[in-house]
């Protein structure tokens, strides 16, 4: 068969291009393809340094969205950028959700970094009377059950701040992911801490730290980055830390679930992660406070100094 402009024609007919038998192969040259659309993400929420219910990242009423207790298994993740100095002494909190808001451990879920003693904590607890399950990963350490920790932040054998933020992804933002079992326990057998992609051990306590037996209630939550939802604190006494992509999931993920979402530091469309039917709220802070999960949560409101900056 003879083909005269190869160019611009339609073939209806080739018998082998390369020993590949083809039929009606229609326009060969100039079909049109369009890539993928590419990741937006501009913006991160940035959280003011001053104290008060007025400097707040807040959802203010989670609407049912956010009700996990003692028994289920879940994941909590997100990407921080450090602006606290290293001199602080305080607890930095980064994620907090509480049913009672003005109680310290009023059916509360915390992650919070403990800058004197550079440790990450993950807590869970409830009140009336006050029971809580916690453990905490020390990064400054290489020996023993630290040694994972140390080599997952990258800190050496400084503490976490804005002048020493260790392994970071893009922009120098980390990622923390917690994910529970639903055993009852924070403990390092049951609760695995990630720093971006990598298992930070065991943590200090492998069958966790309890003060009795947690007994969480359902019911609305209000959530906050960047402080605790009791008294507000700040969350440094630097430049403001910023959070990005705040999501939570039904279920406890896996380890590659998680290197997924770190995905190599490039922060990615979470609508596509693999294990995206257990995604239960996701924030992209993509210039707003809305949720991107599929799930109508309530947006996060930003008041005072806080708001959403490009990065």
């Amino acid at each position: 068969m003879s083909i005269n402009q190869i160019n611009n024609i339609a073939v209806n007919e080739i018998g082998a291009i390369n020993n590949i038998s083809l039929s009606s192969v229609s326009e060969v040259i100039n079909v049109g393809y369009s890539a993928p659309a590419s990741f937006a993400d501009n913006y991160a929420a940035s959280k003011s340094i001053t104290t008060g219910l007025g400097q707040t990242i807040r959802i203010a009423d989670s609407n049912g969205k956010f009700n996990f207790t003692h028994s289920d298994a879940y994941s909590i993740s997100f990407w921080v950028k450090a602006g606290w100095s290293s001199s602080l002494n305080s607890n930095i909190h980064l994620f907090t959700s509480s049913v009672d808001p003005y109680v310290a451990y009023g059916n509360l879920i915390r992650m919070y970094y403990n800058e004197s003693n550079n440790r990450l904590y993950f807590q869970y607890a409830s009140s009336s009377p006050t029971r809580y399950s916690q453990n905490f990963w020390l990064m400054h350490s290489n020996g023993g059950q630290y040694a994972a920790a140390y080599q997952a932040s990258g800190l050496g054998s400084g503490f976490w701040s804005a002048s020493n933020r260790g392994n970071v992804g893009d922009d120098d933002f980390t990622l923390l992911t917690i994910c529970k079992s639903a055993t009852n326990n924070a403990g390092g057998n049951y609760t695995k801490l990630y720093w971006n992609g990598t298992d930070m051990g065991l943590g200090f306590y492998a069958n966790g730290n309890s003060n009795g037996s947690p007994n969480m209630t359902n019911g609305d939550r209000q959530i906050t980055l960047g402080s605790n939802s009791w008294t507000y604190a700040k969350s440094g006494n630097s430049a403001e830390t910023q959070f990005n992509d705040l999501s939570w999931w039904n279920k406890q993920l896996s380890a590659s679930e998680v290197a997924e979402i770190y995905n190599n530091g490039a922060r990615m469309d979470l609508t596509t992660h693999s294990a995206a039917t257990n995604l239960k709220g996701y924030y992209k802070f993509e210039n707003n406070g809305v949720d991107s999960s599929g799930n109508s949560g309530n947006p996060f409101v930003f008041s005072g100094n806080s708001n959403l900056e490009e990065i």
